[in-house]
Protein backbone atom coordinates (compact mmCIF):
# COMPACT_ATOMS: atom_id res chain seq x y z
CA UNK A 1 0.00 0.00 0.00
CA UNK A 2 1.35 3.02 -1.10
CA UNK A 3 2.21 5.28 1.54
CA UNK A 4 1.12 9.16 1.75
CA UNK A 5 4.36 11.69 2.79
CA UNK A 6 3.17 14.18 5.53
CA UNK A 7 4.36 16.32 3.31
CA UNK A 8 1.83 16.30 0.91
CA UNK A 9 -0.20 19.36 2.48
CA UNK A 10 3.16 21.74 1.57
CA UNK A 11 2.67 20.68 -2.17
CA UNK A 12 -1.49 20.00 -2.73
CA UNK A 13 -2.62 22.74 -4.57
CA UNK A 14 -6.32 23.51 -4.18
CA UNK A 15 -6.72 23.97 -7.82
CA UNK A 16 -5.74 19.65 -7.78
CA UNK A 17 -8.79 19.76 -5.20
CA UNK A 18 -11.30 21.47 -7.33
CA UNK A 19 -10.55 19.75 -10.19
CA UNK A 20 -11.43 16.55 -8.59
CA UNK A 21 -14.38 17.50 -7.25
CA UNK A 22 -15.25 18.84 -10.81
CA UNK A 23 -14.67 16.13 -12.90
CA UNK A 24 -16.06 13.41 -10.16
CA UNK A 25 -19.44 15.08 -10.45
CA UNK A 26 -19.67 15.66 -14.35
CA UNK A 27 -17.57 12.31 -15.32
CA UNK A 28 -15.89 14.26 -18.20
CA UNK A 29 -12.37 16.51 -18.41
CA UNK A 30 -13.71 18.16 -21.42
CA UNK A 31 -17.21 19.22 -19.31
CA UNK A 32 -15.05 20.12 -16.13
CA UNK A 33 -12.08 22.07 -18.02
CA UNK A 34 -15.37 24.15 -19.71
CA UNK A 35 -16.87 24.99 -15.76
CA UNK A 36 -13.66 25.92 -14.46
CA UNK A 37 -12.57 28.20 -17.46
CA UNK A 38 -9.44 26.63 -17.96
CA UNK A 39 -8.16 24.15 -20.67
CA UNK A 40 -8.53 20.10 -20.36
CA UNK A 41 -5.21 19.17 -20.81
CA UNK A 42 -4.13 21.66 -17.61
CA UNK A 43 -6.93 19.75 -15.75
CA UNK A 44 -5.83 16.44 -16.91
CA UNK A 45 -2.03 16.95 -15.93
CA UNK A 46 -2.80 18.36 -12.23
CA UNK A 47 -5.05 15.69 -11.58
CA UNK A 48 -2.03 12.85 -12.73
CA UNK A 49 -0.30 15.20 -10.26
CA UNK A 50 -1.99 14.56 -7.34
CA UNK A 51 -2.22 11.10 -7.94
CA UNK A 52 1.35 10.85 -8.23
CA UNK A 53 1.68 12.59 -5.09
CA UNK A 54 -0.99 10.53 -2.88
CA UNK A 55 0.25 7.24 -4.33
CA UNK A 56 -3.68 6.26 -5.88
CA UNK A 57 -5.35 5.87 -8.91
CA UNK A 58 -8.78 8.53 -8.63
CA UNK A 59 -10.26 7.87 -11.83
CA UNK A 60 -10.55 5.23 -14.05
CA UNK A 61 -9.98 6.73 -18.02
CA UNK A 62 -11.73 5.28 -21.05
CA UNK A 63 -12.97 6.73 -24.29
CA UNK A 64 -16.47 7.38 -22.71
CA UNK A 65 -15.33 9.60 -19.90
CA UNK A 66 -13.50 9.30 -16.25
CA UNK A 67 -15.13 7.55 -13.28
CA UNK A 68 -13.77 7.95 -9.99
CA UNK A 69 -12.32 4.88 -8.16
CA UNK A 70 -13.37 4.24 -4.28
CA UNK A 71 -10.04 6.64 -3.27
CA UNK A 72 -11.47 9.29 -5.83
CA UNK A 73 -15.12 9.35 -4.67
CA UNK A 74 -13.08 9.80 -0.84
CA UNK A 75 -10.90 12.14 -2.57
CA UNK A 76 -13.40 14.06 -4.26
CA UNK A 77 -16.20 14.27 -0.92
CA UNK A 78 -13.12 15.99 0.82
CA UNK A 79 -12.52 17.90 -2.28
CA UNK A 80 -15.93 19.61 -2.22
CA UNK A 81 -15.99 19.99 0.83
CA UNK A 82 -12.50 21.55 1.66
CA UNK A 83 -12.97 23.68 -1.78
CA UNK A 84 -16.45 25.17 -0.18
CA UNK A 85 -14.68 25.90 3.16
CA UNK A 86 -12.13 28.18 1.37
CA UNK A 87 -15.13 29.53 -0.71
CA UNK A 88 -16.51 31.00 3.00
CA UNK A 89 -13.38 32.21 4.08
CA UNK A 90 -13.16 34.55 1.13
CA UNK A 91 -16.65 35.41 1.91
CA UNK A 92 -15.79 35.60 5.79
CA UNK A 93 -12.68 37.99 4.47
CA UNK A 94 -14.66 40.40 2.29
CA UNK A 95 -17.51 40.67 5.18
CA UNK A 96 -14.74 41.32 7.81
CA UNK A 97 -13.42 44.03 6.21
CA UNK A 98 -17.18 46.18 6.44
CA UNK A 99 -16.46 45.10 10.63
CA UNK A 100 -19.28 42.64 9.95
CA UNK A 101 -19.39 38.81 10.31
CA UNK A 102 -19.47 36.39 6.84
CA UNK A 103 -22.85 35.05 6.23
CA UNK A 104 -24.60 32.71 7.52
CA UNK A 105 -25.95 29.95 5.32
CA UNK A 106 -28.84 27.78 7.46
CA UNK A 107 -30.93 24.84 5.11
CA UNK A 108 -34.39 24.41 6.03
CA UNK A 109 -38.00 23.48 4.93
CA UNK A 110 -40.61 25.46 4.38
CA UNK A 111 -42.48 24.46 7.35
CA UNK A 112 -39.38 25.50 9.58
CA UNK A 113 -38.56 28.68 8.12
CA UNK A 114 -42.44 29.67 9.11
CA UNK A 115 -43.39 27.81 12.82
CA UNK A 116 -40.00 26.79 13.94
CA UNK A 117 -37.13 29.09 13.67
CA UNK A 118 -38.24 32.78 13.67
CA UNK A 119 -37.90 32.70 17.79
CA UNK A 120 -34.43 30.86 17.16
CA UNK A 121 -33.19 33.33 14.55
CA UNK A 122 -34.74 36.37 16.92
CA UNK A 123 -32.17 34.90 19.68
CA UNK A 124 -29.71 34.36 17.06
CA UNK A 125 -29.87 38.27 16.17
CA UNK A 126 -29.95 39.41 19.80
CA UNK A 127 -26.92 37.37 20.67
CA UNK A 128 -24.85 39.17 17.31
CA UNK A 129 -25.64 42.84 18.52
CA UNK A 130 -25.12 45.28 17.33
CA UNK A 131 -23.57 43.74 14.20
CA UNK A 132 -25.29 40.66 13.12
CA UNK A 133 -23.81 38.71 10.59
CA UNK A 134 -26.20 38.05 7.36
CA UNK A 135 -28.18 35.20 7.12
CA UNK A 136 -29.07 33.18 3.61
CA UNK A 137 -31.80 30.77 3.78
CA UNK A 138 -31.41 27.87 1.56
CA UNK A 139 -34.81 25.77 1.02
CA UNK A 140 -34.78 21.71 1.23
CA UNK A 141 -35.90 18.62 3.02
CA UNK A 142 -33.67 16.59 5.34
CA UNK A 143 -31.82 14.39 3.28
CA UNK A 144 -30.78 16.82 0.77
CA UNK A 145 -29.89 19.33 3.25
CA UNK A 146 -27.46 16.97 5.18
CA UNK A 147 -25.52 16.10 2.01
CA UNK A 148 -25.16 20.23 1.09
CA UNK A 149 -24.36 20.04 4.82
CA UNK A 150 -21.62 18.01 4.77
CA UNK A 151 -20.17 19.28 1.28
CA UNK A 152 -19.84 22.52 2.74
CA UNK A 153 -22.65 24.11 0.78
CA UNK A 154 -24.78 25.19 3.96
CA UNK A 155 -23.20 25.87 7.00
CA UNK A 156 -26.19 24.29 9.41
CA UNK A 157 -29.91 22.69 8.60
CA UNK A 158 -32.93 22.52 10.56
CA UNK A 159 -35.21 19.82 9.66
CA UNK A 160 -37.79 17.20 10.48
CA UNK A 161 -35.69 14.88 11.54
CA UNK A 162 -36.53 10.92 10.82
CA UNK A 163 -33.47 8.86 11.76
CA UNK A 164 -34.43 5.87 9.29
CA UNK A 165 -34.35 8.53 6.61
CA UNK A 166 -30.88 8.98 6.80
CA UNK A 167 -29.59 5.06 7.70
CA UNK A 168 -27.55 4.94 4.60
CA UNK A 169 -25.11 8.66 5.48
CA UNK A 170 -22.49 9.13 7.90
CA UNK A 171 -23.26 11.66 9.92
CA UNK A 172 -20.25 11.37 12.50
CA UNK A 173 -19.00 14.25 10.54
CA UNK A 174 -22.18 16.26 12.47
CA UNK A 175 -23.37 17.63 15.72
CA UNK A 176 -27.10 16.84 16.23
CA UNK A 177 -29.27 19.09 18.74
CA UNK A 178 -33.01 18.86 18.85
CA UNK A 179 -34.46 22.37 18.99
CA UNK A 180 -38.30 21.48 18.69
CA UNK A 181 -40.87 18.62 19.41
CA UNK A 182 -43.82 18.94 16.71
CA UNK A 183 -46.49 16.69 17.33
CA UNK A 184 -47.77 15.10 14.19
CA UNK A 185 -51.88 15.08 13.46
CA UNK A 186 -54.41 14.29 11.02
CA UNK A 187 -56.82 16.59 9.56
CA UNK A 188 -59.62 17.20 7.80
CA UNK A 189 -61.94 19.90 6.45
CA UNK A 190 -65.51 19.44 8.14
CA UNK A 191 -66.95 19.32 4.80
CA UNK A 192 -65.90 15.61 4.72
CA UNK A 193 -68.26 14.58 6.66
CA UNK A 194 -66.32 12.62 9.10
CA UNK A 195 -67.66 12.14 12.66
CA UNK A 196 -65.99 13.49 15.45
CA UNK A 197 -65.40 10.23 17.25
CA UNK A 198 -62.13 7.93 18.05
CA UNK A 199 -61.68 6.37 14.85
CA UNK A 200 -59.27 3.18 13.64
CA UNK A 201 -56.89 3.96 10.60
CA UNK A 202 -59.20 1.45 8.84
CA UNK A 203 -61.92 2.93 9.45
CA UNK A 204 -60.18 6.04 6.95
CA UNK A 205 -59.72 4.00 4.01
CA UNK A 206 -62.89 5.25 2.10
CA UNK A 207 -61.61 8.62 2.45
CA UNK A 208 -59.24 10.51 0.11
CA UNK A 209 -55.97 11.76 1.53
CA UNK A 210 -53.22 14.45 0.68
CA UNK A 211 -50.38 12.52 1.49
CA UNK A 212 -46.16 13.14 1.17
CA UNK A 213 -44.10 11.13 -2.04
CA UNK A 214 -43.89 7.30 -1.57
CA UNK A 215 -40.47 8.01 -1.27
CA UNK A 216 -40.43 10.12 1.83
CA UNK A 217 -40.32 8.64 5.31
CA UNK A 218 -43.43 10.54 6.13
CA UNK A 219 -45.53 8.81 3.57
CA UNK A 220 -44.20 5.26 4.78
CA UNK A 221 -45.16 5.70 8.56
CA UNK A 222 -48.61 6.80 7.68
CA UNK A 223 -48.79 3.61 5.11
CA UNK A 224 -47.40 1.22 7.68
CA UNK A 225 -50.72 2.44 10.14
CA UNK A 226 -53.03 0.78 7.81
CA UNK A 227 -50.50 -2.06 6.66
CA UNK A 228 -49.33 -3.27 10.19
CA UNK A 229 -52.76 -4.29 10.28
CA UNK A 230 -53.56 -6.18 7.27
CA UNK A 231 -55.02 -3.27 5.49
CA UNK A 232 -53.62 -1.83 2.06
CA UNK A 233 -52.29 1.38 2.11
CA UNK A 234 -54.98 4.75 2.32
CA UNK A 235 -55.45 6.07 -1.78
CA UNK A 236 -54.10 9.65 -2.32
CA UNK A 237 -55.81 11.75 -4.29
CA UNK A 238 -52.50 14.35 -4.27
CA UNK A 239 -49.04 13.57 -3.59
CA UNK A 240 -47.52 16.89 -2.18
CA UNK A 241 -43.36 17.04 0.01
CA UNK A 242 -45.32 20.38 0.82
CA UNK A 243 -46.41 20.60 4.56
CA UNK A 244 -47.76 24.30 4.72
CA UNK A 245 -48.97 22.92 0.92
CA UNK A 246 -50.65 20.17 2.39
CA UNK A 247 -52.40 22.26 5.30
CA UNK A 248 -54.20 24.77 2.36
CA UNK A 249 -55.28 21.70 0.18
CA UNK A 250 -56.92 19.79 3.12
CA UNK A 251 -58.60 22.75 4.25
CA UNK A 252 -60.09 23.13 0.55
CA UNK A 253 -61.88 19.66 1.47
CA UNK A 254 -59.56 17.32 -1.11
CA UNK A 255 -58.86 15.73 1.76
CA UNK A 256 -56.95 14.10 5.18
CA UNK A 257 -53.55 15.38 5.63
CA UNK A 258 -51.13 14.40 8.05
CA UNK A 259 -49.56 17.94 9.49
CA UNK A 260 -47.70 19.12 12.04
CA UNK A 261 -49.67 20.71 14.76
CA UNK A 262 -47.90 23.66 14.06
CA UNK A 263 -48.91 24.49 10.63
CA UNK A 264 -52.32 23.29 11.08
CA UNK A 265 -53.42 25.63 14.08
CA UNK A 266 -54.87 28.82 12.49
CA UNK A 267 -57.21 26.81 10.21
CA UNK A 268 -58.18 25.12 13.30
CA UNK A 269 -58.76 27.95 15.16
CA UNK A 270 -60.88 29.70 12.26
CA UNK A 271 -62.70 26.44 11.96
CA UNK A 272 -61.49 25.44 8.64
CA UNK A 273 -59.50 22.13 10.16
CA UNK A 274 -60.73 19.81 12.60
CA UNK A 275 -58.01 17.37 14.04
CA UNK A 276 -59.26 13.40 13.33
CA UNK A 277 -59.18 11.77 16.71
CA UNK A 278 -57.02 8.15 14.91
CA UNK A 279 -55.57 5.46 17.10
CA UNK A 280 -53.07 4.23 17.58
CA UNK A 281 -51.59 8.51 17.15
CA UNK A 282 -48.92 8.97 14.98
CA UNK A 283 -45.48 8.90 16.71
CA UNK A 284 -43.88 12.48 17.48
CA UNK A 285 -41.43 13.86 15.37
CA UNK A 286 -38.54 16.80 15.99
CA UNK A 287 -36.83 19.51 14.68
CA UNK A 288 -33.01 19.35 14.67
CA UNK A 289 -29.97 21.87 13.91
CA UNK A 290 -27.29 20.10 12.12
CA UNK A 291 -23.93 21.22 11.66
CA UNK A 292 -20.13 20.16 11.30
CA UNK A 293 -18.31 19.79 14.05
CA UNK A 294 -15.28 21.83 12.60
CA UNK A 295 -17.60 24.40 11.76
CA UNK A 296 -18.26 25.78 15.29
CA UNK A 297 -14.29 25.68 15.65
CA UNK A 298 -13.84 29.01 13.36
CA UNK A 299 -17.77 30.09 12.89
CA UNK A 300 -18.55 31.93 15.99
CA UNK A 301 -21.83 32.16 14.96
CA UNK A 302 -22.61 28.59 14.58
CA UNK A 303 -22.25 28.33 18.56
CA UNK A 304 -24.26 31.56 18.85
CA UNK A 305 -26.82 29.60 16.49
CA UNK A 306 -26.20 26.40 18.58
CA UNK A 307 -27.21 28.44 22.00
CA UNK A 308 -30.31 30.17 20.47
CA UNK A 309 -31.65 26.48 19.09
CA UNK A 310 -30.93 25.59 23.19
CA UNK A 311 -32.94 27.56 24.01
CA UNK A 312 -36.17 27.00 22.26
CA UNK A 313 -36.25 23.43 24.09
Amino acid sequence: MATVPRSIGRRLRFSQLEFVHEVADCGNLGEAALRLHISRAAVSKSIKELERSLGQVLFERSSKGMVPTAMGLRVAKHARLLVNELRHLTDEVAANAEAAPGPLRIGMAAFVAEHVAPPILRRLADRMAPVPASIQLHEGRLVALIEQLLRGEIDAAMALYAPRAVDALDLSMLSIRTCAVVPMIVVAAPALGIAARRHRWPDLLTHPWILPPASTHQRRSVDEMFTARGDRAPRTVIESASLVANVRLASAGLGLAVVPLQAAQSEIAAGRLQVIDVRPALPQTTVVLMYRKVTAIYMDTIQMLDDAAAAEG
